[in-house]
């Protein structure tokens, strides 16, 4: 039996019209996900360091320490499966998950600015059951399996941000058609 282990790091941002998650466009799945990926050999015994690589990787040219960290949700990976995996050509995997959470170190809007819109999408939560933006599973599980679902996660800023002054491009429209997922 195949395993697997994955790390994602939530980015809960307080937007003063409510809640949102930032995602980053999945190229290969041409989906919206999370920012993660999976735990190298020489990161088993610290998950935490696979989250900051692949944020490291994945926010660039935001850098760790100085513009984030990242925080643990739980303590032990979640495990499900087994399950067809898409990357393995449908072999049956057993997932082992942990979640982390972003918080941002210095203010948001100058750090999301850095960021290329293109590749990044903030989307309030209450429109990820019925936007037109296809959402990648790893969003949909993160919902499922987290205790309290996104409220247990914690926000990335302490303030709420103004959607206006977010960077073009970055805020999903409004307009919504069927739910994915």
């Amino acid at each position: 039996m195949r395993h697997s282990n994955v790390v994602y790091t939530l980015i809960r941002i307080p937007l003063s019209t409510g809640p949102a998650l930032l995602l980053r466009r999945h190229e290969k799945w041409g989906d919206w996900s999370l920012v993660g990926g999976h735990v190298e050999e020489d990161e088993l015994d610290d998950w935490g360091q696979a989250a900051l690589r692949e944020a490291t990787e994945e926010m660039e040219p935001l850098v760790a320490g100085r513009d984030f960290r990242v925080e643990p949700i739980h303590d032990e990976p979640i495990v499900w499966g087994p399950e067809a995996s898409r990357s393995a050509r449908g072999e049956r995997t057993i997932y082992h998950i942990q979640y982390f959470t972003l918080v941002f170190l210095r203010d948001p809007l100058t750090l999301l600015d850095l960021l290329s819109p293109p590749d990044f999408l903030l989307l309030e939560e209450q429109k990820l059951g019925t936007t037109e933006h296809a959402l990648g599973n790893p969003v949909h599980r993160a919902r499922r399996f987290l205790q309290g679902g996104f409220d247990s996660v914690r926000w990335a800023w302490d303030e709420p941000l103004e959607p206006s002054r977010l960077p073009i491009g970055m805020q999903a429209r409004s307009s919504v058609s069927g739910a994915t997922g």
